[in-house]
């Protein structure tokens, strides 16, 4: 399933109108959106979290939901309650700003990664720092635990993704074969593979025990930013600058379709429908395996950011909303919330159905 592109000029021009029209969201036509204006059903602003003083470039539920971790550019890893927004931890790094977080399966550990290459291993209830370690040379894009807990994928600046044990911090593997910074590296459901997502355009999966390269993925054509394993492991969902997002076989790489929003001109007519996305910063599976969600950025006056999420296995019954610009989103367990990094400094807690 693929859907026609307007030119740039038509696409700004129509975002700018449809979105404020349909959407009602008046700020649009002369200032940057602040806050998302509540409202019934997905979008709707549950919390904003204002603990942070830079923008938040990745947040992390804990496995119980009770909680969100987010990273932020003013060198801090922040745990809060995801209802009250109460700051419960703070992490901090000394050596740059956070720019990776990730809970281990058990919520009791938590991984952060920096912009110098650093991952530290926190024990959460004692802030505790486990484990430290230089993973990368350059920034830490991308951390993820295994299913089992028992070790770490990383990806980050310098082309490399990597396996480390959690415990004591011995390099496991190397992923080699990128030739641009690794922006994200996500576990397959059943932890045998490992998927890395890349500026040079495409996606490659490991085996996580030999660094052995099983399946490269050539579909984008510009940097590939995001990407998510279905819960049942068949399927990847890879976000791109390309403006689309590719739902692909895990095991041929055989595309199943290519999201890439809706025409303008189709929008027109009835604008509930959504509008074609721009650039695809960031890409998420529900838990349930039944919808996918992407960010993106559009342009309503100055720039805000949209949320769109879909019917995962055949790109349908779309749902979108506009906020303000956002770099990162996470479904909650129970699929009923995202938590996104948003605007200048804050994090927020966003109904999701």
């Amino acid at each position: 399933m693929r859907f026609s592109a307007p030119s740039q000029h038509s696409r700004a021009v129509a975002m700018s109108l449809l979105l404020c029209a349909a959407l009602l969201l008046p700020a649009c036509a002369t200032s940057a959106i602040r806050q998302a204006t509540p409202t019934p059903g997905p979008g709707k602003v549950l919390r904003i979290y204002s603990g942070h003083t830079s923008r938040v470039v990745a947040v992390a539920w804990s496995p119980d939901g009770k909680r969100v971790a987010s990273a932020s550019l003013d060198g801090t890893a922040q745990v809060w309650d995801s209802v009250s927004g109460t700051t419960l931890e703070t992490f901090r790094s000394e050596s740059g700003a956070m720019t990776s977080v990730a809970w281990s399966p058990t919520g009791d550990l938590l991984a952060t990664g920096d912009e110098t290459g650093l991952v530290r291993v926190w024990e959460v209830a004692s802030q505790r720092q486990a484990l430290s370690l230089v993973a990368q040379h350059g920034k830490v894009d991308s951390i993820a635990w295994s299913p089992d807990g028992h070790v770490l994928a990383t990806g980050g600046a310098d082309a490399v993704a990597r396996v480390w044990d959690a415990r004591s911090g011995a390099l496991v593997a190397a992923f080699t074969g990128h030739t641009g910074e690794v922006h994200q590296v996500a576990w397959s459901p059943d932890g045998r593979r490992v998927a890395s997502a890349s500026s040079d355009a495409t996606v490659r999966l490991w085996d996580p025990q030999t660094g052995a390269q099983s399946l490269a993925f050539h579909e984008h054509t510009d940097k590939v930013f995001s990407v998510a394993w279905s819960p049942d492991g068949h399927h990847i969902a890879s976000g791109s600058l390309d403006k689309t997002v590719r739902v692909w076989d895990s095991t041929t790489g055989s595309v199943l379709y290519t999201y890439s929003g809706y025409n303008v001109s189709e929008a027109a007519h009835d604008p509930t429908k959504g509008v074609l996305p721009d650039q695809i910063f960031t890409v998420a599976w529900s838990h349930s395996g039944q919808r996918i969600a992407a960010v993106t950025q559009v342009y309503c006056g100055d720039e805000c950011g949209m949320v769109v999420t879909w019917d995962a296995l055949t790109g349908q019954d779309v749902v979108f909303y506009v906020d303000q610009s956002i770099f990162a989103l996470a479904w909650s367990p129970d699929d009923t919330r995202f938590a996104a990094g948003a605007g200048p400094a804050s994090a927020k807690v966003s109904a999701a159905r």
